[in-house]
């Protein structure tokens, strides 16, 4: 069987067992004792209803909060390995009385949360007011290992919490009216005064993507939801495409960003249709700054033309076609609202005036019946009688149509018997660039030991120090390995597939790592592999260990053939991730969390036990043979700029053949891609060893004996 229908089987297998990933079941099947754990006051709960669906939950007859799961409130966060289903409580003042993750696989793990099940994380979380950022390693204390997933879960807790907060009166009491000013108010408040609409595209079975949409009424306003570089980077774009009346902001989240397309957009105010032409939809990419910065994975603008009066109201269609329908998004702008206010309160107004002549006409009228001097009118908030007499006198509804009451007493009447609700401030302090939010979400531990690695790495690369190289690799094994756990996999790779660039700028040290590794690849080829890498290291060290009379050398057409097995592999990895699958595979291909991790798992441990041995027999044979993160590093190392100098020696030479670790070097011919870039032959010509401590001048007469000498033997035969 070829290679390629190699890859289209396991391909194929790979989305299979995609589609079989199971469904979370609701809110309405969490048993009561989990439930109490995360509202503690409550000694009973109502069935699941609503929308959202939640599950009040009641001490006696009195209402003190709501539990729900995050699962139910699309779009789901996505952690390092899928989705972070956590059950939380909300009491009516805002404040989460608790939250327990009740659903997430960690592939390193294959177990369910056992990170964010660290003792004292997720009880962290009670106290904590939704308005709150919730930053790791700020308002939430973080997991060295984990810190993508404890933003997910964070982000999901903080989003969930605050739509309940949003949809239910007992939570929160919306407030109503336009605003004059914006700025500094949070996205979510935005949400909830209306400047920013939303709607959730859902793809039945697969997830959902959840677009907002705010108008850029200003400079100032733009700069705010956007952060002042992306801004001026959206209006440069717009003056390219020739400008534009209005602008608006749109934003991208959830598990389905490809549910968000430039085509099917369309805007109708009154009787008429525009139909937005995709090249006036802008695709800005990662949120950098502005409130929008941890809202959203990906931002943009739409550009509207003179035709839309910003001061009225208008609806947003967009149309995805028979299979996953329309929505509509109906948005009046600040100004629209100011405006409708004010007619509103006009409105009001006369009507008040026309009440108040209608009841001074009627009290004339009375008066001249009963042959008695008229009163003066007087204001209805001036004199208690003359609320008696306009309630003793209905006023038609079309004297008052479209106003608001007239008197107190109206006014009482018209009230909802509601107790007022808390009124929450969601302020937004100040913008923050998106190098200071990931400077706010740092361990500056990690990042120490980071550079002490790279540091290492560095200086045993150059100086081509052989005592030097194994202190880095020791410096790796133990803190890159057992003590951080900050090395690189190819789950980094599906992760930011799933999640979007926002899993490396929002980790620093994480970032640092893949920036030197893809700049080092490019340069030089895979450092990353020969220094950098724990379990490279590990393997290294096992090759010191073991008896050379264990080893063995695969031969040239085994070693060939095998070489392609990698690069399967990584197909089965990304093919599926890139086709939109959350399903985890590379736990079964990578033992890098099996080992340094301490995997419970006895599947994922044979695995890598497996591996293990093979590396015994066959020095590094897992980087040979079956590595993903180096298949990919690989192909990036194929227009590497700086490749190792090879001289006339090597012509005639199998010492470094001999000695390299991974099989790339066949004569003078070394294959880059598998180059792990270890030194070893480097050393080797730097120090002069084999054949390379002869000068040509003393070697080329001994191969020329040697040709006459095979010639004449052939003659003579």
């Amino acid at each position: 069987m070829t290679p390629t229908r190699h890859i289209t089987l396991f391909t194929a297998l790979a989305c299979l067992l995609a589609a079989g990933e199971v469904t979370a079941q609701n809110v309405d099947y969490v048993s009561e004792s989990l439930m109490r754990e995360v509202v503690p006051e409550a000694n009973r709960f109502a069935a699941a209803g609503g929308d959202p669906i939640v599950r009040e939950a009641y001490r006696g007859e009195s209402l003190v909060g709501y539990v729900f799961l995050t699962s139910d409130l699309p779009p789901e966060q996505y952690g390092y390995s899928g989705p972070i289903e956590t059950l939380v409580g909300v009491n009516l003042s805002g404040a989460l009385t608790g939250v327990r993750v009740t659903n997430y696989r960690e592939s390193y793990m294959s177990s369910m949360g056992d990170f964010l099940r660290t003792p004292g994380f997720q009880e962290q979380f009670a106290g904590k007011f939704i308005g709150d950022a919730f930053r790791v390693w700020g308002d939430v204390d973080g997991i060295s290992r984990v810190s993508i997933s404890v933003r997910a879960l964070s982000r999901g807790v903080r989003n969930a919490a605050r739509r309940v907060s949003s949809a239910y009166s007992g939570a929160v009491a919306l407030p109503s009216g336009p605003l004059d000013d914006i700025v500094n108010l949070s996205w979510f408040e935005l949400r909830r005064r209306g400047v920013v609409e939303r709607i959730e595209v859902v793809e039945e079975g697969e997830g959902s993507a959840g677009i907002s949409l705010a108008h850029i009424s200003s400079d100032r306003v733009g700069e705010y939801l956007l952060g002042a570089d992306l801004y001026q980077r959206a209006l440069t774009s717009v003056e390219r495409r020739g400008g534009g009346a209005h602008l608006m902001l749109y934003t991208v989240d959830g598990s389905r960003l490809r549910l968000f397309v430039r085509d099917g957009w369309s805007v109708v105010q009154g009787e008429h249709t525009l139909e937005l032409d995709p090249s006036n939809i802008l695709i800005l990419g990662l949120p950098t700054g502005g409130v929008s910065y941890e809202e959203a994975t990906m931002v943009g603008v739409m550009i509207l033309d003179e035709t839309i009066d910003m001061d009225r109201p208008f609806t947003f269609h967009y149309d995805l076609g028979r299979r996953l329908g329309s929505y509509t998004i109906e948005y009046a702008s600040q100004e629209a609202r100011i405006i409708i206010a004010e007619e509103e309160a006009e409105a009001a107004a006369l009507a008040e005036a026309a009440a108040l002549e209608a009841a001074a006409a009627e009290t004339a009228r009375l008066a001249a019946e009963a042959e008695v001097e008229p009163a003066a009118p007087v204001s209805a908030n001036e004199d208690a009688g003359v609320d008696e007499a306009v309630e003793a006198t209905p006023v038609t509804g079309d004297a008052v149509s479209g106003a608001g009451p007239t008197t107190e007493v109206a006014e009482e009447a018209a009230a909802p018997t509601v107790a007022p609700a808390e009124q929450f401030d969601f302020t937004f302090s100040e913008e923050e660039t998106l190098l200071e939010r990931m400077l706010a979400n740092t361990s500056w531990g990690r990042v120490g030991l980071v550079f002490l690695v790279l540091a290492f790495a560095t200086a045993a690369f150059f100086t081509k120090s052989t005592a030097l190289k194994w202190v880095s690799l020791g410096v790796t094994l133990v803190g890159l390995g057992f003590m951080d756990g900050g090395f690189l996999s190819i789950s980094h790779v599906t992760s930011t597939i799933w999640v979007g660039p926002s899993v490396l700028l929002d980790d620093l040290p994480l970032l640092l790592m893949v920036t030197f590794t893809v700049v080092t690849t490019l340069l030089w080829g895979r450092i990353f592999c020969g220094f950098l890498c724990p379990f490279g290291a590990l393997q290294d060290f096992l090759d010191r260990i073991i008896p050379k009379s264990w080893q063995r050398t695969p031969s040239k057409r085994v070693h060939q053939t095998a070489l392609k097995a990698k690069y399967v592999i990584l197909a089965i990895i990304l093919i599926p991730a890139l086709a939109g699958s959350h399903a985890s595979y590379y736990q079964y291909f990578e033992p890098f969390g099996t080992v340094f991790f301490l995997s419970p798992s006895v599947l994922l441990w044979t695995i890598a036990g497996a591996f293990l041995l093979a590396s015994a027999i066959i020095p590094r044979f897992y980087c040979r043979y079956a590595c993903p993160l180096g298949a990919a590093l690989a192909i990036g190392s194929l227009i590497s700029l700086n490749r190792i100098h090879r001289v006339e020696q090597c012509d005639h030479c199998k010492v470094c053949e001999q000695k390299c670790p991974t099989g790339a070097i066949e004569g003078p011919v070394i294959d880059f891609k598998e180059c792990v870039r270890c030194n070893i032959c480097e050393v080797q010509l730097i120090e002069q060893t084999g054949v390379c401590k002869h000068d040509m001048e003393v070697i080329r007469p001994r191969l020329v004996q040697l040709s006459v000498g095979a010639t004449a033997g052939a003659s003579d035969v």
